[in-house]
């Protein structure tokens, strides 16, 4: 009886030695192409204590303490995953993959009693039977800690690219939502095999970071949360380098977003949570805080810290100070106070609206299932979404310039449909597109307000013969957008849904 609280004090000493006490090599699984854009999100400036790495195809890694990792986890409105570094051994064979395999603590990594899924991915490799890895890994864990409940007997097809790892959710259908089973996010085991070398990593998140906790319900083709942060991300830093190199010295930037073609109002929703403060990491459950490092008390003194984000001078670094300083673009703090402290004065106001009447149904439930539904910040209420019925080609640039509060740009963020999947014209549509666009700047400029534009557009088929133009349609009737001939624009190529996407930013 008496040995028991020794066995407890033995195991917490471990874990704070091998887990919590030490750095780790980190993973950010993050859209494809805006890598930089996660980097500046969540690190800007506070690199003394954090290194990172840009290894491309939508994965950053950094080196930090598992604190830190769970800060992003809980911050970073861009990540889709966070995987933590277990082990990396050479393993030509089962017999080294058993043995090194057996040698991994897990009991410090997984929590008892939670079913695990092991994902595995295997190139270049003797070992190239994923599932028949995937087997014998799972063994391992079962039989070198305490019991846990088997995995699933069909594995999930690995992911070659884990930036891609989820599809889609199809169009009507509830995402975000928590799990049925027992509400718990699953534990995820990712697991590469590239040129014999086996590296182990442990998911932090469990389920998609662009899954934000509470029920919302898509319409046809939906955008992914964590793409449309990434490009609000950018439409705002466009604008920040744009003032700075003006001398501009009015900071914070105050902006008016709308989002005209807002389909379930993904790009508005977003815009409306960092007006207003809210986290994605006070909206749901994660895996990490079921696995046996977990701190409810640390936990809570970092999702508490969304209010008085100045108290957390490292990875949490205000943005606020660096922008009223105006230090240079590449000085400049972390952005990630764009999603709490700053955005509250950066956002000024959405304008959404959709010409479907099912997509303003969609929105408005969205709204009313999200915390938006009772949000205030500050003394008065931050901006919130109140979609409307409307075509964008009706809008004109003297409403958007009465709409604008005093010292407000505009910005329009547009997700167009990109046409191979939905049955329609695509690239027309596209040259009307840039049509409008290039109206509405020319008619805004004597009105005082220049217009920045942040765009998603379908990369062109490079045959002959095709007539799938969506991109350069669009830069042909609006010139500005093109980066060849606009110094304030920038085009990332990114990819959702399988499709190889253009995020095109632009003042023009």
């Amino acid at each position: 009886m008496d040995s028991a609280p020794e066995k407890i004090t033995a195991f917490e000493k471990r874990l704070k030695r091998q887990v919590i006490g030490k750095p780790h090599r980190f993973l950010a699984v993050v859209p494809l192409g805006f890598e930089q854009t996660f980097v500046q999100e969540m690190f800007g400036s506070s690199q003394d204590s954090i290194t990172y790495n840009i290894i491309g195809d939508g994965k950053v890694e950094f080196t930090a303490k598992l604190v830190e990792a769970w800060k992003i986890v809980a911050f970073s409105r861009i990540a889709n995953r966070v995987l933590m570094h277990i082990s990396d051994f050479k393993a030509e064979n089962f017999r080294d993959l058993e043995r090194k395999a057996s040698e991994i603590p897990w009991e410090l990594f997984l929590p008892n009693e939670r079913s695990v899924h092991i994902h595995v991915t295997c190139k270049h490799s003797r070992l190239y039977h994923s599932d028949a890895v995937a087997e014998r890994l799972q063994k391992m864990i079962e039989g070198g800690s305490a019991p846990l409940a088997a995995a699933p007997s069909s594995f999930r097809p690995p992911s070659r690219n884990l930036a891609e790892a989820s599809a889609t959710p199809s169009a009507g259908a509830p995402r975000n939502a928590p799990k049925a089973e027992e509400n718990v996010p699953p534990q995820n085991i990712y697991v590469t095999l590239i040129d014999d070398r086996c590296t182990v990593w442990l998911d932090l998140a469990g389920e998609e970071l662009y899954k934000r906790g509470h029920e919302r319900f898509v319409n046809d083709a939906p955008l992914k949360e964590t793409i449309a942060s990434a490009m609000l991300f950018e439409a705002i830093s466009t604008l920040h380098i744009i003032h700075h190199q003006s001398s501009i010295i009015n900071y914070p930037l105050s902006i008016t977003l709308i989002d005209p073609m807002a389909g379930s109002g993904t790009f508005s929703l977003e815009a409306a949570y960092m007006a207003n403060g809210l986290i994605p990491g006070k909206c749901r459950d994660f895996a990490l805080k079921h696995q046996p490092a977990f701190k409810q008390a640390t936990w809570n003194h970092i999702v508490s810290q969304s209010s008085s984000l100045r108290e957390e001078p490292s990875l949490l670094t205000s943005a606020v100070d660096s922008l009223q300083h105006c230090h240079p673009p590449k000085e400049e703090p972390s952005l990630l106070t764009s999603a709490v402290g700053l955005g509250s004065h950066t956002i000024a106001k959405i304008i959404t609206s959709d010409i479907s009447e099912k997509a303003i149904g969609i929105i408005r439930h969205n709204v009313e299932c999200s915390p938006l539904a009772k949000s205030t910040t500050g003394e008065q209420a931050a901006p919130t979404v109140n979609p409307q019925h409307r075509d964008f080609f009706s809008y004109t640039a003297a409403e958007i310039a009465d709409a604008c509060p005093e010292g407000s740009s505009p910005v329009i963020v547009l997700n167009p449909p990109y046409g191979k999947r939905l049955d329609f014209d695509a690239p027309k549509l596209y040259t009307k597109i840039g049509k409008k666009l290039a109206e509405l700047a020319r008619e805004l400029a004597p009105l005082g307000n220049a217009l920045t534009v942040a765009i998603l557009a379908p990369k062109d088929d490079p045959r002959p013969s095709s007539k799938y133009t969506c991109t350069a349609n669009l830069l042909r009737e609006c010139p500005a957008l093109d980066a060849a001939k606009n110094r304030d624009a920038k085009c990332i190529v990114t990819s959702h849904g399988g499709l190889s996407l253009n995020a095109i930013f632009a003042r023009i």
